[in-house]
Parts: structure tokens; C-alpha cells; sequence
């Protein structure tokens, strides 16, 4: 079963609005750099890059006074770059508060939670700071020490785990200030309700036709390399604005590997009929060249190479590599979203654990490009 929803949720587009602030990112550059990476794709996606610059323009004067507090909060960090400190502080776990009405009612839930409570919301938050996709469950720290062990075994710079341990150690001020600035980005987006409602309605038209004849796993397993299996509890696909051109998975399973709720997966503004959401790269257009040089920076890196070295041709979890590499599975889905990502990887769900393996086609494709323009 299958939902296809257009309905906005302006407390998601409002972290995605102030992350892409803080980040200094303009939405004409990104324009800029797809339509160079992909061959000038964009016909239909042009409305939407003037709603969005639109939006940040307004933005970046309304939110002016306080972009040193918005930067501190929401500079995102990690590799795949949807992480920051203000989503510690709001405990944002993976899917956030989709189904919350108001930031009123965020705080109230804030609000209530014990001290316990609050150790393993905090620590569930930051074993899901790196990546969304993670290996096999990790038990929740229900006192403070234990929460800052967590925190010390991130892959972050000093600088934000000194950051995250000050907003651990002050929850409610850091809350306040984190919800403020949230309810003012909420508003200015409210402002813009008829435009959005109206891609909106076109995302569902797009989204519908691509399912028409696809079963939802078949589909994101064709796109995505995601082998998600069946969840009987079905697939929700929202819109995702702030974030253009991402796709976000979200699944959450409890200790018997029972799904808790529908999937959910967050489909970028920016994926229509000129721009379509795919990872394979069959067609070699003057992009390419700019992948395979992401490609190359990956494959530089030590742990990235063992990595797909040991998965080359095996199927492998989390835990596996952590114990096969001498490191932590923190560091494992760092850098497995790296290589996910980048098409490098693929990844399937079985019972309660994520199997990944190498995607020979792509690494084979870059291969062939690196000999054909290096070699006679």
C-alpha cells in the first residue's frame, strides 16, 4: 500500500529552510551546478528554483539579526550534510515530528520528558547524527555518563561535540532558542502556502504516475539500490522542499524486527519529468566527468576502499565491518552513506539488520570512463 501525499509539514521544511541557511548555500547555485553536472536538465524545474530563491531571499532578510544564532544551531555537519547541533537539541530522531500540529506541542513533549527519558532520546539522536541508516539497534544510555561515552565515540570535529555536550548539559535553554528560531522560519513559509500548495499538487501528479505500475520496493531497489523488502504497513511519500534534490528514507523497526509504522520516504521538489530520481549514470553526459571525480575522492579515502574491498563480493552488516576494519558502527554508516550516496554501494534490509554490498556496474562504468580518458 502505497501514499502519496501532498500535504506540506512546514516544521520539517522549516529545519530544512535554516539548515540551508546556516550552511551559506544560495538555491541559484545549486541550479547552477545540476544543470552543469547533468547536461542542463532542468525545463519544468525552473518554477520551482524561483520559488525557492524566492523563499531564501525572504528569508535572509527576515532572519537576518539572528543568522549568528541560526549558524551556531544549524550549520549542518557529517558527510551526508542533514545533520546538526539544533536537531540534538529538539531530540529530531530521523523522521523529526511529522505528525506534531504546531511548535507549541514540541515543547510540551519536550517539556514532559524525564531525566532517563531524556538520556536515551538524546543518545537514539545522536546514533542517527551521521547517518539515517543504521546497521542494528544500539541500546539507548538512560544516564548522563553514558550519553557523553556516545557522544565522545562520533566521527565530529571537537568543536561540535563540545558544542552538543553544552546543549546536553542545558537542554531547556537550548530548546527555547532552537524552537524560536524554527517558529520564525515556520511563519515565513506560511507566507508562501498557495505557492507551495501548488508544486505540492504537481509533486502528487508526478509521484502518483511513477508508482502506477511499480510496487514501491521494486521501485526504490531500481533507483535507489535501497532493497527495502515489503513493509505491510505500506510507503508514505512526502514532498520535500528545502531539500530539492534529496531523497530521504526512514524506517523504523522494534526488537522482534516488527515495522512500527509505514515507511516513510521524502522525495526532493526537483525530481519531475526533466529531472528524474535515479543513481545509475548510463548516460555519459558532460556531468559524468564531474562524478567520477567524486568517485575518485571516495575511493581515496582508507576505510572507503576497504570498505568496498571487503564487500566486493559478499554481503555484509554493520557490526562485520566495524569488527573486520577496527572501527566503530558509528563510523561504518558514516561512511556507508558516503558510498550509498554516491551509487557506490548498495544496500538491502533483512529481518533486523542492513546488508550492503559493492555496486560493481557503477564502479565499472567510472573505470571504464577513467581508462578511456587516460589511457590510448
Amino acid at each position: 500500500m502505497i501514499t502519496i501525499t501532498g500535504e506540506i509539514n512546514y516544521i520539517s521544511e522549516s529545519m530544512g529552510l535554516l539548515q540551508h541557511l546556516a550552511a551559506g548555500e544560495k538555491y541559484a547555485n545549486l541550479r547552477e551546478k545540476l544543470n552543469k553536472n547533468y547536461g542542463n536538465p532542468f525545463r519544468e524545474g525552473l518554477k520551482k528554483f524561483a520559488l525557492l530563491e524566492q523563499i531564501e531571499e525572504s528569508a535572509r532578510k527576515a532572519l537576518g539579526k539572528d543568522m549568528d544564532e541560526i549558524r551556531s544551531y544549524f550549520t549542518p555537519f557529517g558527510e551526508n550534510g542533514m545533520n546538526c547541533a539544533g536537531k540534538a537539541a529538539l531530540l529530531w530522531e530521523g523522521a523529526g515530528y511529522p505528525q506534531a500540529k504546531g511548535i507549541s506541542e514540541i515543547a510540551h513533549y519536550l517539556d514532559g520528558l524525564s531525566e532517563t527519558e531524556y538520556c536515551k532520546k538524546f543518545s537514539a539522536c545522536l546514533q542517527s547524527i551521521l547517518s539515517p541508516l543504521q546497521t542494528e539497534e544500539t541500546p539507548a544510555a538512560d544516564e548522563p555518563f553514558a550519553v557523553i561515552s556516545c557522544l565522545m565515540g562520533l566521527e565530529l570535529a571537537d568543536s561540535d561535540k563540545w558544542k552538543l555536550q553544552k546543549i546536553f548539559f542545558a537542554r531547556k535553554e537550548h530548546q527555547e532558542r532552537t524552537l524560536a528560531l524554527l517558529e520564525k522560519a515556520a511563519l515565513l513559509l506560511q507566507d508562501f502556502s498557495q505557492e507551495l500548495e501548488a508544486l505540492a499538487e504537481d509533486f502528487c501528479h508526478y509521484w502518483n504516475t511513477q508508482f502506477q505500475d511499480n510496487s514501491p520496493s521494486a521501485y526504490l531497489a531500481e533507483r535507489l539500490c535501497l532493497n527495502i523488502g515489503e513493509n505491510p504497513l505500506g510507503l508514505i511519500v512526502r514532498p520535500d522542499f528545502m531539500h530539492p534534490n534529496i531523497g530521504s528514507f526512514y524506517t523504523k523497526l522494534d526488537d522482534d524486527g516488527l515495522y512500527l509504522h509505514a515507511d516513510l520516504f521524502w522525495a526532493g521538489i526537483l525530481f519531475g519529468e526533466d529531472f528524474p530520481l535515479a543513481t545509475g549514470r548510463e548516460q555519459k553526459d558532460a556531468g559524468y566527468g564531474n562524478y567520477v571525480s567524486q568517485v575518485l575522492k571516495l575511493l581515496a579515502d582508507k576505510s572507503k576502499f576497504e570498505i568496498l574491498s571487503y564487500i566486493r563480493d559478499k554481503e555484509a552488516y554493520g557490526s562485520e565491518l566495524a569488527q573486520r576494519l577496527g572501527l566503530t558502527t558509528a563510523t561504518i554508516s558514516h561512511h556507508m552513506s558516503a558510498l550509498l550516496n554516491a551509487n557506490l554501494a548498495e544496500m538491502k534490509r533483512m529481518d533486523k539488520r542492513i546488508y550492503y554490498t559493492s555496486n560493481q556496474k557503477a564502479l565499472e562504468e567510472a573505470l571504464e570512463y577513467i581508462k578511456a580518458q587516460l589511457l590510448s
